[in-house]
Order: structure tokens, then sequence, then C-alpha cells
């Protein structure tokens, strides 16, 4: 059974929390898959020139490191967000 937020701050923190998921969803998470299914691509492929290995594992950095740094900007923001769900909640009581 679903329940639905009783007050403004519930239904507020709701919101930045799904808001918070689908970020994830899309854009670390979504990042994180291009990049395990690249490093599957190129670890099958055996015996192409060397050129164009580097070129591919140069991407698979690139896209390592924009996956890692919006993972790390979306922990950030998680963490503001719990940070106020906190303080809200010991205010409310």
């Amino acid at each position: 059974m679903r329940t639905y937020p009783t007050d403004l701050d519930d239904c507020a923190a709701s919101s930045s929390l799904a808001a918070l998921a689908e970020q994830l969803r899309d854009g670390p998470l979504q990042e994180l898959t291009v990049l395990q299914r690249e490093a599957t691509k190129l670890a099958l492929r055996a015996g192409y020139a060397r050129g164009a290995r580097l070129e591919d594992l140069e991407r698979l950095v690139r896209l390592s490191l924009s996956a890692m740094q919006h993972f790390h900007t979306f922990t950030r923001e998680f963490q503001a967000v719990i940070r106020e769900l906190r303080d809200a909640n010991v205010d409310a009581h």
C-alpha cells in the first residue's frame, strides 16, 4: 500500500529524493553502463591494430572520468538532501 506525504516538508523531501533517484539513473549509472559495455567490447576484441586499441582505451578513460565526476556530484547533492531532511526532522521534534 502506497503512503503519501502528509505535509509540505514531506512532499518536498519526497520530491527531492525522487529527483535524485532519476538523476542517478539517467546520469552516472547510465554512464557506468556504457563504460561496462565498451570495456566488454574492447576485451572481446583480439589482435587488432595497436593504434585503434589505444584510441579505445583513451575513450574508456574519458568515459570513466566522466562517470566518476557525475557520480561524485550526485553524491554531494544526495548528502545535502539527507542533511536537510535530518535537520528538518530535528526541528520538527
